[in-house]
C-alpha cells in the first residue's frame, strides 16, 4: 500500500530527528520528546495514521529506524536509527534513565489538563493560584488571572506518563512558571500514582460528544487519577 505524501515527509522528519539525536548524543531519542517535535505535530500525525507513534515506527519505519525499551520501564521507549550495529551501546537502560528520570510528580488536577481533550470549540484555561484547576471554556469566557493551556500542549488520554510530563513541563517553561507550586505535596501519593490509571481509560473509552457532557469534582477526578488497573 503506497504510503500517502504526507507520510513521506513525516517519514523523513522523524528519521532526521532519530539519526541527529544518536550522531549528537549517542542515545536514543525519547518517543515522549519526539511525538511533541514541531509543537506536537509528529505525535499527532503518527496517531492519525496508525494509533500511536510507537506503531506508526513499528509499522512504518522498521527498516529505518528501531524502537527499544527500559527493561525494567517497558512503558520508557526510545528510536535509534536502524542502521547502528548490534553492539554498539547495547545496554540502553541507563540512557533511557537519564533521559527520562523519574520526574516531577504534578498535583491531579494540574497534570489533568495536559491529558484531558479538549473540545473544538473551547479554549482550555489554567488557575496558577491555589485552588489549582482549569476550565475549558469559550475565550471570551476566560477567567481573569488563568493562563491559556494551548492545543499543542494537551496530549490526550491514550499518551504515556512521560508525554503529559513533557507537556506539561513545557508549558510552565513557556509561561515562565516554576514548576514548585504544582507539584504533589502529598509524599504517600506521590509514591502510589499509576502510569495507566483509570481517568484516563475512562477518558479514552468516551466518544467527543460524550466528553462534552463529562464534568466532575476535582475529588473524583483525585480517585480516578490515583486508582490504577
Amino acid at each position: 500500500m503506497a504510503i500517502p505524501p504526507q507520510s513521506s515527509d513525516l517519514d523523513d522528519r522523524i528519521v532526521a530527528l532519530v539519526r541527529e539525536c544518536w550522531e549528537e548524543h549517542r542515545t536514543p531519542l525519547l518517543l515522549s520528546r519526539l511525538g511533541g517535535e514541531d509543537g506536537g505535530e509528529i505525535g499527532r500525525l503518527a496517531k492519525q495514521e496508525a494509533g500511536s507513534l510507537g506503531a506508526y515506527l513499528r509499522h512504518r519505519l522498521d527498516a529505518r529506524v528501531r524502537v527499544i525499551h527500559h527493561s525494567a520501564k517497558p512503558t520508557v521507549a526510545g528510536a535509534i536509527p536502524a542502521d547502528v550495529p548490534a553492539g554498539a551501546n547495547a545496554d540502553f537502560d541507563r540512557p533511557l534513565g537519564q533521559s527520562s528520570g523519574a520526574g516531577p510528580r504534578f498535583q491531579p488536577a494540574f497534570w489533568a489538563a495536559f491529558r484531558v481533550p479538549l473540545d473544538e470549540s473551547r479554549g482550555r484555561y489554567m488557575s496558577i493560584q491555589a485552588p489549582l484547576r482549569f476550565v475549558d471554556v469559550s475565550p471570551e469566557e476566560r477567567p481573569d488571572g488563568f493562563l491559556e493551556v494551548a492545543r499543542e500542549y494537551i496530549a490526550g488520554p491514550d499518551a504515556e506518563a512521560t508525554e503529559v510530563q513533557q507537556r506539561a513541563q513545557d508549558w510552565l517553561a513557556a509561561n515562565g512558571l516554576d514548576q514548585d507550586p504544582f507539584l504533589s505535596k502529598n509524599k504517600a501519593d506521590v509514591a502510589r500514582l499509576p502510569s495507566d490509571d483509570l481517568l484516563g481509560r475512562l477518558l479514552l473509552a468516551l466518544e467527543p460528544d460524550e466528553l462534552k457532557r463529562i464534568s466532575m469534582p476535582l475529588d473524583v477526578v483525585r480517585k480516578l487519577r490515583h486508582q490504577p488497573l
